[in-house]
């Protein structure tokens, strides 16, 4: 069976979407399936400030084992523009068993509905949280012409929605309603979070070497992330522990940095924040082995990679009910659901930084709670979805589903 993913960016710099369209590929391929990857050459989310080109360099580790095929994009830039990819999918798509669109609103969902469709190639369609309800009110003139034109039809039409949580699922039900849904979560390499750095070179490298504790937020600067609630419940955490910083580590393509130290300014704290830019591979484990506490005031998150490599990586974790897995965090223990208000995230954070007992019990539950979400597992369940979307049998590609330590 042979799947086609397209996808507006592959750059690691967008996202949890371009992680995981390159590590479920890996896994699919352990599972039979082949698979090719079709995204622009932009090497940052299309509502970026600036555009540069992108290379396999700027793509998630485990991109150059795979096919992937990057098209140039041009302006408009905010639509990820790229006719080179249409033509592409009109004289490559009848290769494929399934096309899958993942995000909405750009110029590849479109170009690639349209060549499936023309094909009668059956597509599958991952919103990526495009569709909660928080996000549907942002950019909505845009999206209502789209809509109108053809997105409305691209989601009707579609063999699936797939979802990555039963919360993205209810919230999305008055969406194509007829239309089946299966929901499949993101998945992460467990093994690569079993084992972390000591965090003494991030410590080193943007504290000064301080050991104070460390509140941390890992993750792409966007609005929707809920930064400056995080900084004024860093404000108040302060009162009852002086001696901590705050670490926003990831990149910010939205030009959030300015206004979040200008908050930090007023708050009194600027000079206990550090933003770090965009930080991977061991720079990223050994950011995530310094940190006391992790949090994420987040207004929306249709899944939150980051939050689940987190957990694996036996941190103590904070977040807004607004992360669609948070119920499941909750029921299990694994981590602490707070109200999304700056003092109900200060309190529970300088909770957990005075109590070392607490953090401590909480590594093993949030652990636990992330081997449910290893590829071994996720994988194969993808691989069963896109059999279904085709009406063709899983080959016996001798699988072996195990979790990770």
């Amino acid at each position: 069976m042979r799947v086609l993913h397209v996808i507006p960016s592959l750059a690691s710099r967008t996202g949890g979407p371009a992680t995981s369209v390159v590590e479920s590929s890996l896994a699919l391929r352990r599972c039979g399936v082949d698979v090719t990857i079709f995204a622009t050459d932009m090497a940052e989310a299309a509502s970026a400030r600036r555009h540069v080109r992108a290379t396999l360099a700027d793509m998630p580790p485990g991109a150059r084992d795979l096919d992937v095929r990057l098209f140039p994009a041009r302006w408009p830039y905010r639509l990820a523009f790229s006719p080179a990819m249409f033509r592409a999918l009109r004289a490559e798509v009848r290769r494929y068993d399934v096309v899958h669109i993942h995000s909405l609103f750009l110029f590849p969902q479109f170009a690639a509905y349209r060549a499936a469709s023309g094909a009668s190639v059956p597509y599958v369609v991952s919103p990526r949280g495009a569709l909660d309800p928080y996000l549907r009110q942002r950019g909505r003139s845009v999206k209502v012409v789209a809509e109108r034109l053809w997105q409305r039809a691209m989601l009707t039409h579609a063999a699936a929605l797939h979802l990555t949580s039963g919360e993205e699922a209810r919230l999305t039900s008055d969406i194509a309603p007829r239309v089946a849904r299966h929901v499949v979560p993101n998945g992460i390499r467990c093994a690569d979070y079993s084992e972390l750095p000591s965090g003494q070179e991030f410590r080193r490298r943007h504290l000064g070497g301080s050991g104070e504790p460390v509140v941390m937020y890992l993750g792409r600067l966007s609005h929707k992330k809920g930064l400056d609630i995080l900084i004024r419940a860093f404000a108040l955490v302060r009162r009852d522990v002086p001696a901590c910083r705050l670490a926003i580590v990831g990149p910010d393509d939205e030009g959030l940095t300015a206004e979040l130290v200008a908050l930090a300014r007023r708050e009194g704290v600027a000079e206990r924040i550090v933003f770090t830019g965009m930080l991977s591979g061991v720079e990223k484990l050994d950011a995530l082995a310094a940190a006391g506490v992790w949090a994420l005031p987040s207004h929306t998150e249709n899944f939150g990679n980051a939050v689940v490599e987190a957990l694996a990586a036996g941190r103590a974790t904070v977040i807004s009910p607004a992360v669609n897995i948070a119920p499941e965090i909750a029921a299990s223990g694994a981590g602490i659901v707070a109200p999304l208000s700056a003092e109900a995230f200060g309190a529970e954070i300088a909770a957990l930084l005075r109590d070392d007992a607490r953090r401590e019990a909480l590594v093993v539950r949030a652990r636990e709670f992330a081997r449910r979400y290893d590829w071994s597992i996720v994988g194969p369940r993808l691989a069963e979805m896109y059999a279904q979307v085709a009406g063709r049998a899983l080959p016996d590609a001798g699988l072996e589903v195990r979790t990770c330590a």
